[in-house]
């Protein structure tokens, strides 16, 4: 059988001179992905090499978790000001981001114009969590910074509520659920949020867009198989996980990424060797095609694959992408429905084609 055609749905890249902890708060000193991940470098540990890729964004550096001194009697002008300064770090992804699209490499870019032409598509940065106006000012400056060719290649938004501190996520909802909401419809696009908040938040999403007679509704991409906890030892789903997953099943604008997994070993290793994988997985895989079926696709999570990952920083993406056709080859799936996952629920999903 030839090599399939790849859509990875979910990758990070940044250039040298976003490397520091003022670039992304997360990338302390001496961290193992503090460092150069360009197209290039993700090229050279791929094989087969995926014929294209969605570029998500890399939680850039704020300086406080809403832009300050912002208030109704700011004129138009003067807000876009202060979010300019208050969003600096993601407003240099999107520069980033332009570069490649536009094929402009500049030193410690790591890509030359032919790989750049593999990014299908982008999910950047967008303050769900302010109000109406305060986002769609920032969607203004966002799509200055970007350009028309970067805004077209865009495909998602995204707000990383992961890693926000215990009760911080619920609380946020819970003061300002109504303009998620209208956030949410407003854009279109993919909202991407962690499991515990996801049910409620979509809920909500879809009974607005009735009130107000919408017919397009969002799409929702759900990373990581949501996030479970993973254990060598076969391990049964939580009830929340699987209640939620159910739940969420009928809604046919939900996709799922068949990522992430190698990170969620946090109490033991990741195994090593595939037979092992796929007996944690399995009970998780199971349920997950059983609710999202055909709406589930491939995704690497590359470089943070790495950092769980047991094969390194040369073999991590390979075992990942063997996890998955072992999965297939196991479960007997035939040739289009190999093909859903490798690439055509993620070109459906983003709105891309390979």
């Amino acid at each position: 059988m030839s090599p399939p055609s790849i859509l990875d749905t979910h990758i990070h890249l940044w250039p040298s001179t976003a490397t520091s902890s003022s670039d992304h708060g997360w990338m302390s000193p001496g961290h193992q992905l503090a460092k150069r991940h360009g197209i290039s470098d993700y090229l050279a540990i791929t094989s087969p090499q995926p014929s294209g890729f969605i570029y998500v964004e890399t939680d850039r550096y704020l300086p406080s978790a809403e832009p300050p001194n912002i208030n109704e009697s700011n004129s138009d002008d003067d807000l876009k000001d202060k979010l300019r300064s208050w969003a600096k770090e993601p407003l240099e992804e999107l520069r980033f981001l332009a570069r490649i699209v536009e094929g402009r490499p500049e030193e410690g870019d790591g890509f030359v114009e032919s790989g750049a032409e593999k990014m299908k598509g982008c999910v950047i940065y967008a303050p769900f969590h302010c109000s109406p106006r305060v986002l769609n000012a920032y969607l203004d400056v966002a799509r200055e910074v970007a350009g028309p060719k970067l805004w077209q290649r865009t495909k998602g938004f995204r707000y990383l509520l992961q890693g926000k501190g215990d009760g911080v996520v619920a609380r946020m909802l819970q003061e300002s659920e109504e303009s998620w909401i209208q956030n949410l419809c407003a854009l279109k696009q993919d909202g991407e949020e962690p499991m515990k908040a996801v049910g409620r938040l979509i809920a909500g999403v879809r009974q607005y867009e009735e009130k107000e007679g919408h017919t397009n509704r969002v799409k929702f991409v759900l990373n990581h198989l949501a996030k479970p906890p993973l254990s060598p030892k076969p391990t049964p789903p939580s009830d929340i996980w699987l209640q939620t997953m159910t739940s969420l099943s009928s809604d046919k604008a939900i996709f799922m990424k068949l990522s992430g997994a190698f990170n969620e070993f946090t109490v033991s290793p990741t195994p090593s060797d595939i037979p092992t994988l796929l007996t944690a997985l399995t009970p998780f895989l199971d349920h997950i095609f059983t609710c999202f079926p055909g709406r589930v696709m491939f995704g690497s999570d590359w470089p943070v694959c790495n950092v769980g990952g047991p094969a390194g920083e040369q073999g991590s993406w390979k075992l990942w992408r063997e996890v998955v056709e072992k999965w297939m080859d196991v479960k007997g799936y035939g040739e289009e429905e190999r093909k859903r996952i490798w690439r055509g629920a993620g070109e459906e999903a983003y709105g891309v084609a390979l």
